[in-house]
């Protein structure tokens, strides 16, 4: 049985949104849970069916999280990167400030930059600051170049490396 652990996910422009998730892995500046989706959505085109599961990757020390999507066969829907900063990780709970640039990848590898219009009216706004602005491109940047390797380097939740 998984340890119950809870994901508060802060926002420049809404409300704090929280998570109960099973914790599957951890060290010291690395975490993943998982997570059931209570009902179905969409992303980027993609149905996240009711039931289907997210295995989420945090790490106190980088400025995205990694969100790998599977049905409920357990078969991959895609990965979707969260630029973010402030990434703390606690005994029970990982809280991290959302800078709300998301990257959605397909199975097959195909890449598309989420949310941008929020980024614009969060810097329209002021909620977002110059130095978190050049952040976002920074990890964008760094992200499109580098998340296959990225995803590849992740423990592993079928093998539990």
């Amino acid at each position: 049985m998984s340890t119950p652990f809870r994901e508060i996910r802060l926002h420049k422009n809404k409300a704090p949104q929280e998570f109960v998730c099973r914790l599957l892995f951890r060290t010291n500046n690395y975490l993943v849970l998982a997570f059931q989706s209570p009902t179905s959505s969409w992303l980027n085109g993609r149905l996240i069916e009711q039931g289907s599961t997210t295995i989420a990757h945090y790490w106190s020390n980088r400025d995205y999280t990694l969100w790998k999507f599977r049905d409920t066969n357990h078969n991959l829907i895609g990965h979707l990167f969260h630029i973010c900063t402030d990434v703390a990780i606690s005994k029970s709970s990982v809280t991290y400030m959302d800078l709300e640039l998301d990257i959605w990848i397909d199975p097959d590898g195909r890449l598309a930059i989420l949310d941008q219009e929020e980024v614009n009216a969060c810097c329209e706004k002021g909620l977002i600051n110059s130095y978190e602005h050049s952040l976002i491109e920074k990890e964008k940047n760094n992200i499109v170049l580098n998340f296959k390797d990225i995803i590849q380097n992740t423990w592993d939740e079928g093998t539990g490396d």
